[in-house]
């Protein structure tokens, strides 16, 4: 049983600590994709390279007080900096006050964490990295036994539960990819995709894999046709699928199973 703190001290913390979490996400989001080490050197400006002071990296407030300026050079650093952090905040502190002190808590916190990393990062680069989705397998399937997103009884039927997701995951969306690529030609789905889904199904399971897959879909359609008309693009157009699947996946476990559970009960009931 996980202690209980008082609040509102334990939400206060609970923020504090998703705005320290997000200036790592940052890092991530930043250096993952070059290939770079997101752990030496420490935070530096990405245009003179200068290291940053300590009370320069203090989470949104340090962007604020320089107005979003280098210290050093004064280049332009992003409102992305501030804003992954202030979202990391709120998400730690929303799971915080939804979930409270159960295994639920840092189980969702971890996953939707690393689905806001491979959301930018596929934004900006349309690149998934294997630092996050294949450690997220790897998490996954470590946490199985007390994940209660899993849907299963605490245990062995957990951990199967997230082996079947995690293969679930990547064989559909590798299947939907290869058989699309026959048909047409092209490359329909990228092995970013395909692990990153892998993750998902160890942290959300088959029921879990199938909703996400669904909602991001559907999402990517919409916008997809939206499109058309507002930016003069086609269908044939690239679309990072990775940012479809980071919100679905996180619907998936707030949600996915009570809404898959209403729909079978309005199919039996109809």
């Amino acid at each position: 049983m996980m202690l209980s703190f008082p609040e509102p001290l334990a939400s206060g913390f609970a923020l504090a600590l998703g705005l320290i979490l997000g200036s790592f996400l940052n890092v991530c989001i930043c250096r993952l994709p070059l290939g770079d080490s997101i752990v030496h050197p420490r935070s530096r400006c990405p245009k003179c390279k200068a290291l940053i002071a300590w009370y320069d990296n203090i989470p949104v407030l340090s962007w604020f007080l320089l107005r979003g300026k280098c210290r050093g050079c004064s280049a332009t650093i992003s409102w992305r900096y501030p804003f992954v952090e202030v979202a990391a905040g709120l998400i730690v502190l929303l799971l915080w006050r939804y979930f409270g002190a159960t295994a639920a808590f840092p189980i969702a916190a971890l996953f939707t964490l690393a689905l806001v990393v491979l959301f930018f990062t596929d934004f900006d680069h349309q690149l998934l990295p294997d630092a996050i989705t294949l450690t997220g397998v790897g998490a996954g399937l470590a946490v199985a036994w007390l994940n209660p997103f899993l849907g299963a009884s605490p245990g062995w039927p957990r951990i199967w539960s997230a082996g079947a997701g995690a293969v679930l995951g990547s064989g559909v969306l590798w299947s939907v990819g290869a058989l699309y690529g026959k048909l047409r030609g092209v490359e329909a789905m990228g092995m970013g995709d395909v692990k990153m889904m892998a993750m998902v199904g160890a942290f959300a399971g088959p029921a879990g894999v199938l909703f996400t897959i669904f909602v991001a879909s559907l999402g990517g359609a919409v916008i997809g046709l939206l499109m058309i008309p507002l930016g003069g693009r086609s269908l044939q157009d690239k679309l990072p699928f990775g940012c479809f699947l980071a919100p679905a996946a996180l619907a998936s476990i707030l949600f996915g199973r009570h809404a898959i559970d209403a729909y079978f009960d309005f199919l039996r009931n109809f």
